[in-house]
């Protein structure tokens, strides 16, 4: 068919308007085009039922008000369409069009056909399907020949027609072929675009992904959501968004399902797409596509409403980043943000708030958590009486999702953490008890018949003995310390009674036990510990210092060496990366002690050897966690600048398995750093301090006109410190980190803590080898690092008052008080000082507030007290003082329970 130019532009714009589905200019150009081209008159008419079609669907979706936010709610089984439209209203178009078929080329005849299909399938008729079906029996589709433009999209029309007919039918299969087809026709014709192709595309690939899933076939409805995200990025910014989101809603669920079911395997041609690796990276984008999308198709809910598709996405997330693991700081800040952000778009949502709280307290922003955690409790309660018992009862867990209804059992879990925060995270043991028992009385009340209820009753006892425990500790009227005790060991006990294979409820109680030195029932415990869980280095560290109490000092020791081998922290064979940090605290606690039996059995000299150790083995523990660097898996803003390629990482890709990029280990490759911590050997000392200049606030109160000059301590624990610029540059959080979360601040004064402690440790040595330039040089040290903690101005009383300087001493001794006024140790010394000075009133009540405190159970103490009560003929108290002072000295271990060992496991 030979056109004449004139001809040939007006079917050029004519079919411009049609890929446009501009209506309102076909009469016009219908006109037009038969006037120059006489053989044009199939293709006129094909458009004009067109319009006669898309009109009528407008009117009828504006009729009954409906749009594609109905697709929010779709199903794998149930998909939403628009409104069918009238036979009648089309009738006199498609009578026409059939009319003149007869006078078209071949061409116009199969796209007529296929537009009749179209027209069909959008009516109500009885018959649609079957009248689908004859228009297109002799139509080859898709064709030999793919045409270019509006044709294209015509081709792309029949499949998705063809493929929605036969889906109705129940030809599954066939429909799935006519679906996959366009995917490939789209993808490899890349440069076709309009918005009617855009229109039957996406029904085509949305079908396609959601029918694979009802199928069950979730690696290959991986695939189609993977090619309708891929387009997706191609059109408009608000086409069909509430599509959209139901497309990464069950994008999101079939990769998790994938990941669950370790899928992997499964695919050997596209390994590299379906790799954990791969799939979490893959996961955190569509989580983003989904927020997006979603809170761009949906609008703040009303009093009386739940919006319950963003209550069922932030589920679906919570539950996805649980699959994909902690991930570092920076993924940890953005979930919480993301959580924020779904709490502008509900209403005073219970289940956000639970959401909330988790992500805060996993992240260490733990004022908040609290907020969250009392904010969630109120509203949860008036939650629940708003809620009629037989509604609950019947409720399942999707219902509860989308009715943002708490469970008891949910509650009660935010309860036990509740526990949990207050006591490990912010030392409020009285909070912490409310929360244990408010979880103990809903456990009582509602949760007997849970499946887990055994494990809940468990958690909330031991949290309570905590609690007792922690308050028993901390009272000064020693008649409730015996009771809060006695409740402590109750609760564990009981603990064990609801779960007695669980070794953290044997720990405690074998702590517990300890404390009260009833050590052979604490060493019972602490081997039930071990029997059900043989590497917990804390029931190891436990037993040595059991043993230790019973002045077996070589079993003892010989204890702390099987622990330790126990453990993934022996130094020759592990890095410190591929265990937690707080295994590795456990670690280097045992090691402490193990280096202070060491100086029991075998002398000091020999004990200086395992401290050198100590050092070293602290920077590693205190290395930068892996987890607090790097850029998150989930940034938004960067996830926009990804394209597919990402996701579907080829065999060049660097993300392979877990760690992820951001994690110390890259660092460590582009720095240049070596894994290989330095030795304090590399600094020419075997732990001597070294030859440097010493003179701090401390020395400044031996020596009042001497001037401070610059320190020096050994590379390793200048590096564990925070004292190396560079490490400092290099492993810090991202700079959108406006302060430090509770948990970076809580370990970092943990981290001080223990490097105190070993420097007290070798002062302490030094002293006793009467090697005191040394040892005052190690206090210095000390308290370089922790100015604040009071046993180093002990320390350094105790070091003046070895060199018979006692009015420096009591210096020393005053600010240790003034730091801890319930310093037991330190008090003990003051009142001893008042009795050899004959001050028998200042001894006793000096010695009486330390019994009755903290130094209840210090032999010292109650020796000395038992000394003043003699010297004041009180000889009936002296006796019962004296007696008790050598119980606790023979039952005292090598190193404080309390100091040693946790009060709470991680």
């Amino acid at each position: 068919m030979n056109l004449t130019p004139k001809a040939l532009v007006i079917e050029r714009d004519f079919q411009n308007a049609r890929a446009k589905a501009s209506y309102a200019a076909f009469p016009e150009f219908a006109r037009r085009y038969v006037k120059h081209n006489k053989d044009g008159i199939v293709l006129a008419n094909t458009a004009m039922l067109e319009m006669a079609v898309g009109e009528a669907e407008l009117k009828e979706r504006t009729a009954q008000q409906w749009t594609y936010a109905a697709s929010l709610d779709d199903t794998p089984e149930s998909i939403a369409h628009s409104p069918l439209i009238k036979q009648d209203t089309i009738h006199e178009a498609v009578e026409k069009l059939e009319g003149v078929l007869a006078r078209g080329t071949e061409e116009h005849q199969e796209y007529a056909a296929i537009v009749l299909a179209r027209a069909a399938l959008a009516t109500d008729a009885p018959d649609r399907l079957q009248r689908v079906a004859h228009y297109l029996q002799n139509i080859q589709l898709p064709p030999a020949r793919i045409p270019m433009g509006y044709n294209f999209a015509l081709v792309i029309c029949g499949l998705t027609v063809k493929g929605i007919t036969l889906q109705e039918e129940g030809r599954i299969a066939e429909a799935i072929v006519c679906y996959d087809n366009v995917s490939v026709l789209v993808q490899s014709n890349p440069n076709e675009r309009s918005e009617e192709l855009n229109s039957w595309t996406e029904q085509a690939l949305y079908r396609a992904g959601m029918l694979k899933l009802a199928q069950g076939d979730q690696l290959a409805a991986i695939r189609s959501f993977r090619t309708y995200h891929s387009q997706a990025l191609l059109w408009p910014g608000q086409f069909r968004l509430a599509r959209r989101a139901t497309v990464y809603r069950y994008f999101s669920m079939a990769l998790s399902g994938s990941l669950k079911a370790h899928n992997v395997s499964a695919v050997v041609d596209e390994q590299s797409q379906f790799q954990p690796a791969a799939l979490a990276l893959e996961t955190a984008q569509i989580h983003a596509y989904w927020e997006d999308s979603l809170y761009a198709a949906t609008t703040f809910p009303k009093a009386d409403e739940k919006n319950r598709h963003v209550l069922v996405m932030i589920e679906q997330i919570v539950e996805d980043r649980k699959q994909l693991g902690p991930g570092n700081d920076a993924d940890k800040r953005v979930l919480v943000e993301t959580i924020y952000r779904a709490s502008q778009k509900t209403f005073q949502s219970p289940r956000i708030l639970r959401f909330l709280f988790f992500a805060l307290v996993d992240m260490g922003q733990y004022d908040e958590a609290v907020l969250a955690l009392k904010a969630y409790l109120d509203l949860a309660e008036i939650n629940l009486k708003v809620t009629s018992a037989v509604a609950e009862e019947v409720l399942t867990h999707d219902q509860r999702v989308r009715l943002d209804v708490e469970s008891e059992y949910d509650i009660t879990t935010v309860m036990i953490e509740g526990a949990r925060l207050y006591f490990k995270e912010l030392s409020q043991p009285k909070e912490a008890l409310k929360c244990a028992e408010s979880a103990l009385e809903n456990i009582r009340q509602y949760l007997q018949t849970e499946e887990n209820v055994k494990e809940l009753t468990n958690n909330a006892y031991k949290y309570q003995g905590i609690a007792y425990s922690q308050q028993a500790a901390e009272v000064h009227e020693p008649e409730l310390r015996p009771a809060l005790f006695a409740k402590a060991v109750e609760s564990f006990e009981k603990a064990i009674e609801a779960a007695p294979l669980d070794f953290e409820g044997h720990y405690y109680l074998a702590r517990q036990l300890a404390e009260m030195r009833e050590i052979p029932k604490a060493i019972a415990a602490v081997k039930q510990s071990l029997s059900a869980n043989a590497s917990h280095l804390p029931s190891w560290h436990l037993l040595a210092l059991l043993l230790s109490s019973q002045k077996d000092y070589e079993r003892a020791l010989n204890i702390c060496s099987v622990g330790l081998k126990e453990s993934e922290w022996d130094l020759p064979n592990t890095d410190a990366l591929s265990c937690s940090q707080l295994e590795g605290e456990d670690y280097l606690a045992l090691r402490i002690t193990q280096a202070t039996l060491q100086d029991q059995v075998h002398g000091t000299e020999s004990a200086l050897e395992l401290q050198e150790a100590l050092f070293v083995l602290y920077t590693k523990v205190f290395a930068p966690e892996p987890g607090s660097m790097g850029e998150s898996l989930y940034d938004i803003q960067n996830i926009r600048r990804r394209d597919q390629s990402d996701v579907e990482l080829g065999s060049t890709s660097t993300v392979v398995g877990r760690p992820r990029a951001g994690s110390i280990l890259s660092v460590r490759s582009k720095s240049g750093l070596s894994d290989t911590t330095p030795s304090l050997a590399n600094n020419g000392s075997t732990l001597e301090i070294p030859k440097a200049n010493y003179a701090s606030s401390i020395t400044s109160i031996g020596s009042a006109g001497s001037k401070k000059k610059g320190k020096l301590i050994p590379p390793a624990a200048a590096a564990a410190a925070g004292g190396s610029g560079m490490l400092r540059s290099q492993l810090s959080l991202p700079p959108c980190v406006q302060r430090p979360t509770g948990k970076s601040v809580s370990r970092q004064a943990r981290a001080n803590k223990v490097l105190a402690t070993l420097w007290l440790l070798s002062a302490s040595s030094f002293r006793r080898l009467d090697r005191m330039e040394e040892a005052l040089r190690a206090i210095e040290e000390a308290e370089r690092i922790d100015a604040s903690n009071p046993d180093v101005w002990y320390q350094l009383g105790l070091l003046y008052t070895a060199q018979e300087d006692n009015e420096t001493a009591s210096i020393s001794y005053s600010k240790t008080l003034a730091l801890d006024p319930y310093h037991a140790a330190c008090l003990t010394r003051v009142g001893s000082s008042y009795l050899q000075v004959g001050s028998i009133e200042m001894a006793e009540s000096v010695l009486e507030t330390t019994t009755k405190s903290q130094g209840w159970n210090s032999a010292e103490a109650w020796f000395y007290l038992g000394k003043v009560f003699e010297a004041s003929d009180r000889l009936s108290r002296a006796k019962e003082c004296l007696w008790y002072a050598l119980d606790l000295e023979q039952s005292r271990p090598c190193r404080d329970f309390t100091e040693a060992l946790p009060r709470f496991l991680a």
